[in-house]
Parts: structure tokens; C-alpha cells; sequence
């Protein structure tokens, strides 16, 4: 008997999983698809920087705008980087940036261009049971593996991903409410 009542348990849990995969799986016509979207990048050269100063450079080579910390946030900048890479075929762009918080421990934020490059983000996490925070009007996915959570959020565009270690994952909703998208206006 109760072997009857967990295969039927099992069975109305199954299909429930199968009929939400379902519904979020539904393409929406009425919204343009990513690829569409993104117009193709041209080759562009890998950069580096040591100083929050020469953040323009990675934004200004960045076809959409770049997530980084808020003047005043209290994160350290150390570094940061620009470098293309091929994904199915076309190129992506990813920028990222190295922060620290004031007692040394390192956060990494990575723009990636465009949006439907999901298969750069490491496969290495797995989904957590806690939501992520809102990032840029959106709520993020959270995952998690052995050392770090991970954050990630699509827009229109773009690909924003936040990862720190474990140690951080208590004030990840207001380490993230300090996220801005940053760009250079052209005069």
C-alpha cells in the first residue's frame, strides 16, 4: 500500500515538473530572439587593466553597457579584462571584472555580449534552493557548487554574471543592490 501511494506521489511530482519545464520551454513569438538581436562583433584586441581609472577602456571597446560596482560601495577594484571568444561558431565578448571587499575577499563580474552565450558560464554549479536577488530589474538565477555562488542574469543584450565565495553569500543581496551598468554616452 504505501509503495502504491509514493509511485503515485512520484508519478503527480513528475508531472508536474514536466508540465512547468513545458510552459517555460514555450518560445514566445511576439519576442525577438537573441540572435536576431545581436548584431555580429568584429575581432577586437584582448585588454587588461590595473586601475579602476582605466575602466573606460573596457567599457568604450564593450558593445553594450558593463555591470561594475557604484562609486562609493565600498569594494576595492583590482582588476580587470576584456578578451574575445568563439561560441557556436560566432564571436562573444566577455569583460571581467576582479573586486575585493575591504577585508580582502575577492568577487569576480563578468558582462558577456551577447545574451544567448550561456554555454561560456562554467558548468561546474548546480541550482540553489534560494532565489537570487534582483540584478537590473530581474531576478537572478542562483547556483552554487563547492567554493562560490554564482548569479547570473540575462537582459535584452547581454549576460551578467556575479561570483563570489560562500563566505559572501549572506550579503549578496546587498552586495548586488551596489550593481550599476555602466557606459560611455557619445557626445
Amino acid at each position: 500500500m504505501a509503495g502504491r501511494i509514493a509511485t503515485a506521489a512520484l508519478t503527480v511530482l513528475l508531472l508536474s515538473v514536466s508540465a512547468v519545464a513545458l510552459i517555460l520551454a514555450r518560445p514566445d513569438p511576439s519576442a525577438k530572439s537573441a540572435s536576431a538581436a545581436a548584431p555580429a562583433l568584429e575581432a577586437g584586441p584582448s585588454l587588461s587593466i590595473q586601475s579602476e581609472m582605466d575602466l573606460r577602456t573596457l567599457v568604450e571597446a564593450f558593445p553594450i553597457p558593463v555591470m561594475s560596482f557604484m562609486s562609493g560601495s565600498s569594494m576595492l577594484f583590482v582588476s580587470g579584462e576584456s578578451q574575445d571568444m568563439m561560441v557556436s561558431g560566432e564571436r562573444a565578448r566577455v569583460v571581467t571584472l576582479y573586486w575585493q571587499t575591504t577585508e580582502g575577499i575577492p568577487l569576480m563580474l563578468e558582462s558577456i555580449y551577447p545574451a544567448n552565450a550561456l554555454s561560456l558560464l562554467d558548468a561546474g554549479y548546480h541550482f540553489s534552493n534560494i532565489a537570487g536577488p534582483m540584478l537590473f530589474g530581474a531576478t537572478s538565477v542562483r547556483m552554487e557548487n563547492e567554493k562560490n555562488v554564482r548569479l547570473h542574469t540575462a537582459t535584452e543584450d547581454g549576460l551578467y554574471v556575479v561570483i563570489a565565495p560562500r563566505e559572501l553569500a549572506g550579503q549578496l543581496s546587498a552586495l548586488s543592490r551596489s550593481l550599476q551598468l555602466f557606459t560611455v554616452r557619445e557626445e
